[in-house]
């Protein structure tokens, strides 16, 4: 059943319809009753897209993620943050389309108006010119993190500085000098930050930073691992930070490959505090950050921005270190 048949039936134009579907004003009480007797009889679903043309809206939003599907929706710290942005889009009568970073494919999506804004996780660096081509557009859009060396977009972001400072300081507190760090992609912030807050300890302890005992993975359980397996070539070692629980995970396979253990012979600390971590053996210390928290929040901004009023252009959330067995006094 469409509108041009329901206005058929009821002997009136499709605009009529979509008055009264709309709620309009200006049709007869007799008209009115006559076309809602119809959809009713014919339970009518007016087409979503449809009726958002008649208020210049889709009524629904982009969510921009950064790898495939398989990838993201394997890691519990994306789709917590995609729970809550999905959550918060129903509450909001808002529909929800996946779309991916690469390419300009979510550019094309924005031109065609099929969304009202998009949500964008985790951008990079090279994010940069197609954020320059959003705000030519003058789509609303919310980021996920902070983008590096850009500062004047909405973003909702952790505090990945102290995130890393408490990790690392939570280590040296049980005697560890010889700290590795499993890093995240170098393009993102959240990495350039957390590089820092770890730096920046060290040399609160009057620690040399080493470069070999640093590399950098792709928040994956094989990147951990790979990672850690390079780390091992350094006997002195006797901790290691890494920027993921999911790299965390691998780190501690590695470990165990090589006839040691953890935290006896190695300490771990993560980053995330994703469900898994808690049932792990030994139990993961980590570093919590609201993920699912994190996707509502960027989504209540991203809906103020479409109704047109004005929002903080930064939220920060906090972190904190939940210990757990993973790490060890030496």
């Amino acid at each position: 059943m469409t509108i041009a048949e329901i206005a058929k039936l009821a002997g009136v134009s499709k605009t009529t319809v979509s008055r009264v579907l709309n709620n309009k004003p200006d049709v007869l009480v007799d008209t009115r009753e006559k076309i809602m007797e119809l959809i009713s009889l014919y339970d009518f679903q007016p087409n979503a897209f449809a009726k958002a043309i008649s208020h210049q809206r889709s009524n629904t939003i982009g969510l921009v993620i950064p790898y495939d599907a398989n990838y993201i929706f394997s890691n519990p710290y994306y789709s917590e943050i995609i729970r809550g942005v999905s959550l918060e889009a129903k509450n909001n009568g808002y529909h929800l389309m996946l779309t991916y970073s690469e390419g300009d494919d979510y550019i094309s999506v924005v031109k065609q108006k099929r969304v009202d804004g998009l949500i964008i996780i985790s951008p990079g660096s090279d994010h940069r010119i197609v954020i320059q081509q959003l705000k030519k557009l003058k789509i609303p859009f919310v980021a996920t993190s902070r983008m590096p060396k850009v500062m004047d977009i909405n973003h909702v972001c952790i505090d990945d500085f102290n995130g890393a400072c408490l990790a690392t300081e939570h280590l040296i507190s049980l005697g560890h000098r010889r700290i590795g760090f499993i890093n995240g992609p170098s393009i993102l912030a959240s990495s350039e930050d957390r590089l820092a807050g770890y730096k920046n300890t060290l040399e609160k302890y009057n620690i040399p930073y080493d470069g070999n005992i640093v590399g950098n993975g792709d928040t994956s359980i094989e990147s951990g691992h790979r990672v850690m397996q390079r780390f091992l070539k350094n006997e002195e070692l006797t901790a290691v930070f890494a920027a993921s629980d999911l790299m965390a995970l691998g780190a501690i396979s590695a470990i165990t490959e090589s006839n040691r253990s953890v935290p006896e012979d190695i300490s771990i600390v993560g980053f995330d505090d994703i469900p898994l971590s808690g049932f792990l053996s030994p139990p993961l210390t980590t570093i919590r950050q609201l993920a699912y928290e994190k996707g509502c929040i960027a989504t209540k901004m991203l809906m103020e921005m479409i109704r047109g009023k004005s929002t903080e252009i930064m939220i920060m959330m906090p972190v904190e270190i939940i210990i757990r067995k993973s790490t060890k006094k030496i």
